[in-house]
């Protein structure tokens, strides 16, 4: 046992002394390497941005463009081998001239405007690989504005409710006329949040379906949901009204108002009155002869989750024959 304890420590100073120097003698010969042969000139084909320039500001594309382009060039090996990280490497094309639609050669159109060929120091261009050519197209660039569907999904804790879930957004956006006149409407992508009982607020991603040709005003849209308890509140007092009445009769009500508890998110049922009510009864639907108590429908605001009582329940609608003025003859 005390012998391997002596070892270890002399096998250390061995590897130290004899394995660590060829190591690096090793590493050393590959980096040189590396250094002497990346520095060499190479021919080879790479992929380059192509950015799209146009100084019209009532002018667009309409057509989606390659994102890159092939080229022939030449240059020493790092070049080659990290340009595809640089963001110095682009080609410039200008089609501030261009009206309507138009198929260009970018063999010809670079070969002739080598100053739109933006590359690395020490890196020369030789020629266009692919596409050998593009067709054009430009469009009037018109703005518009639009409104954006919030897809959500919010699961409430019981005893909770999310109010004003029909609140509009709109935002503006700009593109070529023929893409942007069928687009009535955008969407955020879908949100989902789970046992919720506080209102909260959260910026939505919204979903351009043409990035490359259509811009939006903005890309998030911050959005507020609004959880509240739910309350119950009386609404007292609201008259009823008929719908669908004959003109030769008269329909009276005992009693002539009625009363709703009503549940809903807490400051929303709070401002509501009686006027915000509609409690009616529809003639053509609902009479019956020789019947007397009706139930009274009713039509709430949006804001109300529900009618859990009315009084009374039914009412006594009371239908009698107009009297007709008799004429009388002089």
């Amino acid at each position: 046992m005390t012998d391997n304890f002596i070892k270890l420590p002399q096998f250390r100073g061995f590897y130290m002394k004899n394995v660590v120097p060829k190591i690096i003698v090793i590493i050393s010969a590959i980096v040189l390497w590396f250094l002497i042969v990346s520095g060499q000139k190479y021919v080879g084909v790479i992929d380059v941005p192509l950015k799209i320039y146009e100084p019209r500001d009532n002018k667009t594309l309409a057509e989606d463009l390659p994102e890159t382009v092939k080229l022939r060039v030449e240059g020493n090996g790092r070049n080659l081998y990290f340009q595809r990280w640089s963001k110095k490497s682009q080609l410039i094309l200008d089609v501030g001239a261009i009206s309507g639609s138009q198929s260009i050669s970018l063999k010809e159109y670079f070969s002739e405007r080598e100053n739109q060929v933006r590359l690395m120091d020490d890196m020369q261009f030789l020629e266009i690989v692919y596409p050998d050519s593009i067709r054009i197209e430009i469009d009037e660039k018109i703005n518009k504005t639009v409104p954006i569907e919030v897809h959500s999904d919010i699961s409430l804790k019981p005893g909770f409710i999310l109010v004003d879930k029909h609140k509009e957004y709109a935002l503006e956006i700009s593109g070529p006329e023929k893409l942007l006149r069928d687009i009535h409407k955008l969407a955020t992508k879908d949100y989902q949040r789970d046992n919720v009982d506080i209102a909260f607020s959260e910026e939505l991603e919204i979903i351009n379906p043409f990035p490359k040709l259509m811009q939006l005003s903005q890309d998030v849209l911050e959005v507020e949901f609004e959880v509240e308890m739910i309350g119950e509140r009386s609404i007292m007092n609201i008259p009823i009204t008929v719908k669908n009445q004959p003109d030769d009769l008269e329909i009276q009500f005992l009693p002539k108002t009625v009363s709703l508890r009503i549940t809903g998110g807490n400051s929303q049922i709070q401002s509501l009155t009686e006027d915000d009510f509609t409690v009616y009864f529809d003639y053509l639907t609902q009479w019956f002869p020789n019947r007397n108590y009706y139930p009274v429908k009713v039509k709430t605001p949006e804001t109300v989750l529900d009618v859990i009582d009315s009084s009374p329940k039914q009412v006594e609608v009371i239908v009698l024959k107009k009297q007709i003025p008799e004429l009388r003859v002089n």
